[in-house]
């Protein structure tokens, strides 16, 4: 697990969604593979933790799945 960004939000929308966009070009990654040679998988998370004025912490894990196309 790599901490990406940590992000200050100034908002004050309860019970609305709020659009976060993380710029993969940064990091060295490789396409989501499925089942390679019958041994394992490649799979990326991205968990988002939120943490609120009063300090609760509020979190979500999403499954991602990366694509390489042709250059």
């Amino acid at each position: 697990t790599q901490e990406a960004r940590v992000y200050s939000l100034l908002t004050n929308l309860a019970g609305e969604s709020v659009p976060v966009r993380l710029m993969l070009s940064p990091y060295d990654l490789t396409p989501t593979y499925r089942n390679v040679a019958n041994k394992f998988n490649v799979k990326y998370y991205l968990n988002l933790v939120l943490v609120d004025e009063e300090e609760r912490r509020y979190f979500k894990q999403q499954e991602i799945h990366l694509f390489r196309h042709e250059i």
